[in-house]
């Protein structure tokens, strides 16, 4: 193998992860609403990204979630950056076939449109 041909792979990863990490991440639509709300407290575009099943959402505010898997063998479930349990849910499909998902935490959930 030539010196040339070794120097490419190096190259072509170094150029390759950063776009796989960004290939995860999508703009969405959130909703916070406490426990028992039927309206958001809170409504605004965010970033939604999944790496490695951790998921992070970004506020266009700033303020960022990040839920972390639990064990396999309960799958959907996270930890918050607390260590409160976190459920991942599916909300009810709209009419134009999307639906939310839903991180429902112990003291309210967040509505997530386009992750």
């Amino acid at each position: 193998m030539k010196i040339s041909q070794l120097l490419a792979i190096p190259l072509l990863t170094a150029i390759a992860v950063p776009f796989a990490a960004q290939a995860d991440t999508s703009e969405a639509f959130c909703k916070y609403f406490p426990n028992g709300a039927s309206e958001p407290k809170v409504s605004m575009p965010c970033k939604f990204s999944m790496l490695g099943g951790i998921i992070d959402i970004v506020w266009q505010d700033g303020v960022k979630d990040s839920f972390i898997p639990t064990r396999d063998d309960r799958p959907f479930t996270y930890t918050d950056d607390r260590g409160g349990i976190v459920y991942q849910q599916r909300g009810e499909e709209q009419a134009d076939g999307t639906s939310a998902r839903i991180m429902k935490m112990e003291n309210g959930s967040i509505h997530i449109w386009g992750s």
